[in-house]
């Protein structure tokens, strides 16, 4: 994993998977580590953007195992997909 660049609040990394390069930024106060959705869903021919993926029948499928699993959570926010704009 290469450091790529650092601000006040986070660490960017990226690492390469199959030749493919895949961000992700770690928290400088928590430690916690997130991985870029878009990269994820590219390396893993998904399609082009998260956005994308969660535009398909898959995606769907994908938020409906969620939900099943994890009642009462919201899918988006909080729990398990957090966005951030940098």
């Amino acid at each position: 994993m290469i450091k790529v660049s650092e601000d006040k609040d986070y660490i960017y990394l990226m690492d390469y998977f199959e030749g493919q390069p895949v961000r992700f930024m770690q928290s400088k106060e928590t430690g916690d580590t997130r991985i870029n959705g878009d990269d994820v869903c590219r390396v893993l021919g998904l399609g082009e953007s998260f956005e994308d993926f969660m535009g398909t029948d898959k995606g769907l499928d994908f938020i409906n195992d969620w939900k099943r699993a994890h009642p009462g959570e919201p899918f988006f926010g909080t729990a398990a997909i957090k966005t951030f704009k940098k």
